[in-house]
């Protein structure tokens, strides 16, 4: 944003205006559709088998993230664990589980949206965050900068799943 701000100078505002407000506006929506669609649906008028599919995988989700936000907040507060990484609980398995979690939820809501007439285009959500968190912030962001700040990530980054919750390998010895 400061670069923006330089670079715009009193035009800032409009270029603020639809770089961040209009554009995050335009994402969430279709990120959105895949709530917005089955709330407006008239069919069907009872829980389907998709409905609990997607309950399941959600609920998943939002445990994996729970959990693995307060794993992190918990690290984090402990200032002898500065410079060090978090390779404990959830963590062991995923090097994002918090983000695995968050894209769950999105894929537990779209299997929800399937139950209902035109559900399969909301697909593009689950997607949509998926892409995002994989590859223009969330885990890309990470994994580009934290290298700088702990050197033994890379041990880390060699033993633990990048994404998908997986058995780690071997430490090195």
């Amino acid at each position: 944003y400061g670069t923006w701000r330089q670079a715009s100078g009193g035009g800032f505002w409009l270029v603020s205006l639809f770089k961040v407000f209009w554009l995050q506006a335009l994402f969430l929506w279709v990120i959105a559709v895949v709530v917005q669609v089955p709330q407006v649906a008239a069919q069907p008028d009872h829980l389907t088998g998709w409905d609990a599919a997607g309950l399941i995988v959600w609920a998943v989700g939002f445990v994996f993230e729970t959990v693995a936000d307060a794993q992190l907040a918990r690290f984090k507060a402990d200032p002898r664990n500065a410079g060090q990484v978090l390779d404990r609980g959830l963590w062991r398995y995923s090097r994002h589980p918090n983000y695995f979690g968050e894209c769950l939820i999105w894929w537990g809501l779209f299997l929800i949206a399937l139950s209902v007439p035109g559900g399969f285009w909301t697909v593009v959500s689950p997607i949509i965050i998926t892409l995002v968190l994989l590859k223009m912030t969330g885990v890309a962001l990470t994994e580009r900068t934290i290298v700088e700040h702990r050197p033994a990530y890379r041990d880390y980054q060699r033993r633990t799943s990048t994404f998908i919750p997986w058995r780690p390998k071997p430490a090195d010895r």
